[in-house]
This record gives C-alpha cells, sequence and structure tokens, in this order.
C-alpha cells in the first residue's frame, strides 16, 4: 500500500481513538487534541511526503517483574505508529505467522498460549497412556536489544512491504534518538511488537516444517517443544541454536534453555504446568511471580491504612487476582489475605460464585 492510502485522515483518526484510551488525561493526549483536525492533517500530508520527523524518545525503567528500560515517542508519534500497524503491519505480517504464535495478536495472548501448551500435553499423554515425556523449553537472551536492523529490514522486504512502507520501517527502526544503530529495538513502540514476531517466523518454521515438531507453541521469545524422544528434543535444540547464531544473529538464554519431564514442570507464562500421572494438567504459579503478587498486596494494605484507597479498590484488586489465578492451584491464599485487610469474611459460596463468573474472560488483568 502506499503511504497515502494508509495515512488517511479517517485513519488517523480512528488511530487516534485507540491511543487515547485510558490515555485521556495525560497531558501529551490534552494537547493534542486541543488541535486536533490541524494535527491530523498534518500527520496526512507530511508523512507520505516523505518529511515527517520522529520525536525524541522519552526513556523510564521499570522494575516488575524485572528491570528494563523503556523508550515511549511522543503522542503524535503514537498516533503514527498506531495507524501503521492497524492499516499496513497488521494485516499483512499477522496472516503470515504460524496459528501458535500467540503473543500481540487479536483473540489470543497468554491463555491461547497456555491452553494449546495444555492441549500438546493432553495429545502426547494420550498418544502414550503415561506422563514419561519430555520438553523443550527455549528463551532468546535479550531478545528486543539483539534484533539486527539489516536482518529485519531484508524480512519486511520479503513480506511484501513496498517501497515506500520499507522507507517508514527503516525511519522507525534507525531512528537517530535510538542509542544503537545497528541492533536492537525499543520497548515503548507498538511496532517493535509486530517486528519482534516476524523475526523470529523463522524458527516457527524451522520448527514446525522442516523438523515437523507437531507440538509447538510460542509466545514471543519464549517457545516450548514436547516430544516423547529426549535425543530428538536435543538434535532440536542444537539446529534452533544454529539457526539463531547465523541466520539471526542471536543466541539462548542457557539459563532458561531446559530440556526436561513433563512429569516435572513446564516454567511458562507465570506458571508452572505439570502432568500427573493420572494425565491431568496441574498448573501453580511459579513461586517467583507468587512473592511479587505478595509485595503488592503489602503495598494494598499499606494504602488501606493510610485511607489513601478505599475498600472497593481492594475489592477489585482482590477480584482481579482470583481471577488471574482461576485455573491455578493454591489461589485461596490471595482471598484470605485481601480480606484480612478488609477484616471481612466472605463466604466460600460469594467467591467461588465470583470467580465462576470471571471464568469467561479471556485477558485478565495482569496486575
Amino acid at each position: 500500500m502506499k503511504l497515502d492510502e494508509i495515512f488517511t485522515f479517517e485513519n488517523l483518526k480512528q488511530s487516534h481513538c485507540m491511543c487515547r484510551r485510558c490515555k485521556q488525561h495525560k497531558r501529551g493526549t490534552v494537547m493534542f487534541e486541543l488541535d486536533l483536525p490541524l494535527k491530523l492533517v498534518k500527520l496526512s500530508t507530511e508523512i507520505p511526503n516523505k518529511k515527517y520527523k520522529l520525536g525524541k524518545y522519552i526513556k523510564f525503567k521499570v522494575y516488575d517483574p524485572k528491570e528494563r528500560q523503556i523508550e515511549a515517542l511522543p503522542y503524535s508519534d503514537r498516533v503514527m505508529l498506531m495507524c501503521f500497524c492497524e492499516f499496513s503491519m497488521k494485516p499483512r505480517i499477522d496472516k503470515r505467522l504460524i496459528f501458535d504464535n500467540g503473543a500481540s495478536r487479536e483473540n489470543k495472548g497468554t491463555d491461547f498460549s497456555i491452553k494449546r501448551l495444555h492441549k500438546f500435553l493432553n495429545d502426547q499423554y494420550l498418544k502414550l497412556g503415561h506422563n514419561n515425556f519430555y520438553f523443550l523449553k527455549c528463551d532468546i537472551r535479550k531478545y528486543f536489544d539483539n534484533i539486527n536492523h539489516e536482518i529485519l529490514l531484508a524480512k519486511l522486504a520479503k513480506a511484501g512491504f513496498c517501497r515506500d512502507e520499507l522507507w517508514l520501517c527503516e525511519k522507525i527502526i534507525k531512528n537517530d534518538d535510538y542509542e544503537n544503530k545497528a541492533k536492537g529495538l525499543p520497548l515503548g513502540n507498538q511496532t517493535s511488537q509486530w517486528f519482534a514476531l516476524l523475526y523470529l517466523d523463522e524458527i516457527d518454521r524451522l520448527v514446525k516444517e522442516k523438523l515437523r515438531i507437531k507440538h509447538y507453541t510460542r509466545y514471543m521469545d519464549d517457545f516450548v517443544l514436547i516430544h516423547e524422544n529426549k535425543q530428538v528434543l536435543r538434535a532440536t535444540l542444537a539446529t534452533i541454536r544454529k539457526v539463531c547464531f547465523e541466520n539471526l544473529k542471536l543466541t539462548l538464554a542457557e539459563n532458561k534453555t531446559v530440556i526436561g519431564r513433563v512429569s516435572c514442570g513446564i516454567d511458562y507464562l507465570g506458571f508452572n504446568h505439570k502432568v500427573l500421572p493420572n494425565g491431568k494438567v496441574e498448573v501453580k504459579q511459579r513461586q517467583q511471580a507468587k512473592i511479587r503478587m505478595k509485595r503488592k498486596i503489602k503495598v494494598i494494605e499499606k494504602l488501606y491504612k493510610k485511607k489513601i484507597i478505599d475498600g472497593e479498590f481492594v475489592i477489585i484488586r482482590k477480584n482481579a487476582y482470583l481471577n488471574h489465578l482461576r485455573k491455578s492451584k493454591g489461589k485461596n491464599w490471595v482471598r484470605k489475605r485481601m480480606e484480612k485487610i478488609l477484616k471481612v469474611k466472605l463466604s466460600n459460596a460469594t467467591v467461588n460464585a465470583t470467580v465462576k463468573l470471571l471464568e469467561g474472560i479471556d485477558n485478565p488483568l495482569n496486575l
């Protein structure tokens, strides 16, 4: 598509409405809306004429679950990125990805990837009749920081992006304000999610189509393979490691890459998934995630005692945590801790009804 077909006034207005969700009180959003028609017209003329320049990144750090540096562009640039993702990247890249790639895609996410993992574990158990089979879990070392710009641009060209679209992709990827000129993508950009999904598609195709491993799921840079033969997984790991290094200039995180028995549990997306002798998949919250949640509950308790937050806020958080843990074992400690804060003893029937009501939600709040 040509840039003037992507960045129309209507598309930019729709992208602005998507960007302002939960951000309408922010200063950047308010300033943009003060002169909204002129700002949208300016974007719709500057980008197709290739006179558009990205603003400077706002850099800050987050520490949960680990320290990460986030680089965020000004609001007008985020509107541009939203428009480019929705009307160019999403329709072109999404159809090229395999079904079991679950991150940052519509009607997918963590719940989808966990369900696919459980399906693969159940299928393998029904095939073998026991839980004595194996898994391979891989993780890319500092994935976003090590994505090679030239390799990524070559993959975008193969994906069918036209010359004008590639010009904009290169401008986003090789922004002068970004620290590393040869590799790395800023975590704050929406385009980075789609670039990252496409970049590892070569590994997806390798595992599914060349190595013919049927039971495989990926969530961004974390992927899990299930197989009955440990030697096959060892050979697969060697092949993946070689392709990552030679073709993608990436390396695996050795401390997070492991081959093990499914009966011992698979750490994936914040939970430990263990196949029991009877074939049932037992889900438990990972210890590190449990520690982080306990810290958050302590903060809520302190804020409630100081009357900074009210009881309604505590109940909302409690329901969110219960929904997040609704399919895992040992979630009652959350209910007890939150009720202790409020000093209100809810009946088990009320708690079960609340959890059952939240069962239908596909994307639980990740608080």
